[in-house]
């Protein structure tokens, strides 16, 4: 146990034996003056004076040529159109015509019969919701037709079409208020 307590005294006299004195004072480092070159006595002078040449940069232009267009989207819905007719029919439909003119019947749905007044009168909405007020008389349908009727069952519509022999025949088309 005596020299264990020796050991002890010993390491505890040489750690705190070596702390003491004075610091060690800073060395002062000179400082170049402000747009002179300053010359390390590692470079030789020659090395410094000459500028070094910078490789030419390359640069990139890009050829969208054969690339997809990024912002297009991938897949692409075609909405289905149906069968074209000839083109004087639609020329026709199309000159003047009133936005129930432009529609075939078939997307025209009948909503209401108004028969409280001296001429019975008809509601159709289109596919979107929008109602249009019928009364007889009233060019309705791309074939030409007309509303020839009103009674509280619904309206009918007489129109043309064309048979194959290029003859032109009416045909009576009836929108009804409610389904069979």
């Amino acid at each position: 146990m005596k020299a264990f307590r020796a050991t002890l005294l010993l390491s505890i006299t040489l750690m705190f034996g070596g702390c003491g004195g004075e610091a060690p004072k800073p060395t002062k480092v000179p400082m170049p003056a402000v747009g002179k070159k300053v010359i390390t006595p590692t470079q030789p002078p020659s090395s410094v004076e000459a500028k070094a040449e910078v490789p030419p940069l390359d640069t990139y232009t890009y050829d969208p040529k054969g690339k997809p267009d990024p912002f297009k989207p991938l897949v692409v819905e075609k909405p289905e159109t149906p069968p074209s007719k000839p083109k004087q029919a639609l020329e026709a439909v199309s000159e003047g015509a009133t936005p129930l003119e432009r529609m075939d019947l078939a997307q025209l749905k009948l909503v209401a019969i108004i028969w409280n007044v001296s001429v019975f009168k008809g509601m159709v909405e289109d596919g979107t919701g929008k109602g249009y007020i019928l009364s007889i008389g009233t060019p309705i349908g791309k074939n030409q037709g007309k509303i020839t009727q009103i009674t509280s069952q619904g309206v009918v519509v007489s129109e043309r079409y064309e048979v194959s022999s290029g003859k032109f025949r009416t045909r009576e088309v009836t929108l009804k208020l409610y389904a069979d």
